[in-house]
């Protein structure tokens, strides 16, 4: 683990060892990284991010435990060609003169994206809020019903929350990972030996 680094300076020198072609993707995860210092909720500024042969690409941590959202389908997406991913978590913690700077976790992309599909949940409800301060809560049903009117009426969302039916089962999910990035594991489960009976 890398704490309190330059993030775009290392992630940019992951690029040049492991993005081929269209290393100008990286340009999209820059973009996205710099303007999370700017978020005052701890969830928008933690991203598990990916070098691939041919491109990057950088997620919300939250959004790849949420089964129907991009973030989800993107992140698992990879899986068949594992060995070819280099993958972390980053947390965005501020700046430093000017430099945008937090900590690096290297992840086993080969064997997380296997937990992660078994940890995802289904996404309940959506927040959605527009450049011009409206904000639409419903279920995840109500959006895949109306989500053509909604840009239509209110244009490119500003910021797009999914939330599971339990909060605290996301978060317990996602400290779980934390542990096994740490390589933990959890212990075999032994069976109680049975007595005979008389």
């Amino acid at each position: 683990m890398e704490k309190r680094i330059d993030l775009l300076k290392y992630l940019s020198r992951v690029v040049q060892e492991n993005t081929r072609a269209y290393q100008e993707d990286f340009q999209y995860d820059v973009r996205k990284i710099t303007e999370s210092v700017r978020e005052s909720h701890m969830e928008d500024r933690v991203f598990y991010w990916m070098s691939r042969p041919a491109g990057t690409w950088c997620v919300k941590e939250r959004d790849v435990f949420l089964r129907e959202s991009e973030g989800h389908a993107i992140w698992t997406h990879y899986a068949p060609v594992a060995d070819e991913i280099r993958a972390f978590r980053i947390v965005v913690t501020g700046l430093r003169d000017g430099v945008v700077v937090g900590d690096v976790y290297p992840l086993n992309y080969k064997e997380q994206v296997h937990r992660i599909r078994e940890a995802a949940l289904p996404i309940a409800t959506v927040e959605i809020t527009y450049p011009n301060g409206h904000t639409a809560r419903m279920t995840y049903a109500e959006l895949e019903q109306c989500r053509g009117n909604l840009h239509d009426r209110y244009g490119r969302p500003q910021r797009i929350r999914y939330a599971p039916e339990k909060e605290a089962e996301l978060t317990r999910r996602i400290m779980l990972e934390h542990r096994f990035e740490k390589g933990w594991k959890p212990k075999p489960r032994v069976k109680p030996s049975v007595e005979p009976s008389r």
